[in-house]
């Protein structure tokens, strides 16, 4: 039998337990926004140049069609800017519809995790080191939401679902 002091205990860390995963959650997400917006800046205003133009104005073959390399280098700097804000802004949301008892998802931090990978891979391969650290820092957060959320889960505690 638990003492209503244990109980008070035990609903308190549970508390500060969901909030540590939100507040994980809720920086990842931020994150992705700011990076996007600083992508898009930088796409504008130092990519976008006409000594850039001038190195990249080859067409090489693409699915079997030609294709400007400038145009492809425009295109998925662009994208990847818009693709940053929309993924945080979408995870922003699903936090802010997330009511006081429920933890964030788990499908989302296994979403940004998915993602955060990727960016560790391709600064590895092709970036460098800041993709690299950066995506790292990210799993390392995200990973903080998500092991709180599934220890508390299988704590049994009443949360939202797991997926």
């Amino acid at each position: 039998m638990h003492g209503e002091g244990e109980m008070i205990t035990f609903a308190r860390k549970h508390e500060d337990m969901k909030q540590l995963a939100k507040i994980s959650y809720g920086i990842n997400s931020i994150t992705c926004v700011f990076i996007g917006i600083l992508h898009t800046i930088t796409h504008f205003r130092e990519l976008k140049t006409e000594q850039i133009r001038r190195l990249l104005n080859h067409e090489i073959v693409v699915s079997g069609t030609e294709a400007h390399i400038w145009d492809l280098w425009q295109g998925m700097s662009l994208m990847m800017g818009y693709l940053l804000i929309i993924m945080g802004t979408t995870h922003l949301l699903i936090l802010r519809r997330t009511s006081k008892s429920e933890y964030p998802p788990v499908s989302g931090s296994v979403l940004m995790i998915l993602m955060l990978i990727g960016v560790i891979y391709t600064g590895y391969y092709y970036f460098g080191a800041w993709q690299v650290s950066g995506g790292t820092a990210g799993i390392m957060l995200q990973s903080v939401c998500l092991l709180v959320t599934l220890w508390d889960k299988r704590k049994k505690v009443t949360t939202q679902g797991l997926w």
